[in-house]
């Protein structure tokens, strides 16, 4: 009888470890499933994006790059400010690669806009499935001439579209 109380209060110690540590496993699974629809929603929006850049012109001071971006995709595109322009290109012999922010008008020196989009009748100022987008990029620095340079988007559902143009 001396070993009885003890034996109880371990016994209980070891149910309610026990419990607690089944309940943790549990809630780490629901979490693992959680993360695992969520990455698959995403992997899937990323793969209904698809851009396709047609053509792309450097203007004659070459500081300017006007180009079309057709969405080829299942999916819209509506926030112009979640989308990454990268462009890398060729000053006095020295590559130079620049993240451009979006701006809504008139771009700065360093950043790009979306100059008009194309039958623009459904939802206007969204880039729908079929819609080609004229894109202005301001590099703000002037592009070496008889190179080949780079730009590349991103949107926030991780598709991206690489382009080279010459300059």
């Amino acid at each position: 009888m001396d070993n009885a109380i003890p034996a109880l209060v371990i016994g209980a110690i070891l149910l309610v470890a026990s419990s607690i540590m089944a309940r943790g496993t549990l809630h780490t699974y629901d979490q693992l499933d959680s993360s695992i629809k969520e990455m698959e929603s995403r992997m899937g929006e990323q793969t209904r994006t698809r851009l396709t850049v047609t053509a792309a012109d450097l203007d004659d001071d070459r500081d300017t790059l006007v180009l079309s971006l057709r969405n080829d995709g299942q999916t819209r595109l509506a926030n112009f400010d979640r989308v990454d322009v990268i462009v890398t290109f060729f000053v006095a012999a020295t590559a130079q690669t620049l993240w451009l922010p979006y701006e809504s008008g008139a771009p700065t020196p360093a950043s790009w806009t979306i100059l008009s989009i194309a039958d623009d009748v459904h939802e206007p100022g969204i880039l729908n499935p079929g819609e080609t987008a004229q894109i202005q990029v301001e590099i703000g620095s002037i592009v070496e001439a008889a190179r080949t340079n780079l730009i590349v988007i991103a949107t926030d559902t991780g598709s991206s579209v690489t382009f080279p143009f010459a300059s």
